[in-house]
């Protein structure tokens, strides 16, 4: 946590930054079920990740603050835990025992060759961490760069602050990866054409 708090304090050409912590758990509603990704995050998350709201609201600053268990589904996970299309707002589902309710629904994105965020549920990170999780770690900090042109040198700042944290001298000791959109799509295309 202190690692994203610190890169939203120094790296200036970082347009927003969202730390999530995520894992999958069995989650239920109403007799139905599904394994999915559960991701603990902060209000910045749908911008810097480009996730948009098609019902409802995303998590605010007050939910984070005051560690409310609320929960906004992708549709997939809306149509797995209550049925294609129904009426989730205002429902009720269950995280590892543990009751949030639905407040938002996300608009159909589409799977990105790893990972389909329409199945993804998203809820508080304070919430993640504190019943979830157990402790303040957090899994990926996703950093918007101010435009294409900032985004090596917003990647290069990053790993040098970490670097410089984790008080590693070597960079291939590192125990993180930064990586950058065109990162991330050189290796879906590399298991698309496997």
């Amino acid at each position: 946590q202190k690692d994203a708090d610190e890169i939203a304090a120094q790296i200036t050409l970082a347009k927003a930054g969202a730390p999530e912590n995520s894992r999958r758990y069995q989650v239920t509603a109403k007799g139905l079920n599904t394994n999915t990704q559960v991701i603990g995050t902060v209000p910045a998350y749908p911008n810097v990740r480009k996730v948009e709201i098609d019902q409802g609201s995303f998590i605010s600053e007050q939910d984070v603050a005051k560690y409310n268990k609320v929960a906004v589904l992708g549709p997939t996970a809306r149509d797995d835990l209550f049925g294609v299309d129904s009426e989730a707002i205002g429902q009720t589902i269950r995280i590892n025992k543990i009751t949030f309710k639905v407040i938002g629904i996300t608009r159909a994105k589409g799977g990105s060759g790893f990972s389909n965020p329409d199945t993804n549920i998203f809820i508080p990170l304070s919430t993640t961490q504190r019943f979830l999780a157990g402790d303040a770690f957090v899994t990926t900090i996703s950093v918007e760069a101010f435009d294409q042109i900032a985004m090596t040198q917003v990647q290069q700042d990053i790993t040098a602050l970490l670097l410089e944290r984790h008080k590693i001298s070597d960079p291939a000791l590192a125990d993180f990866s930064v990586l950058n959109q065109q990162d991330i799509v050189a290796a879906a295309s590399t298991i698309t054409n496997t």
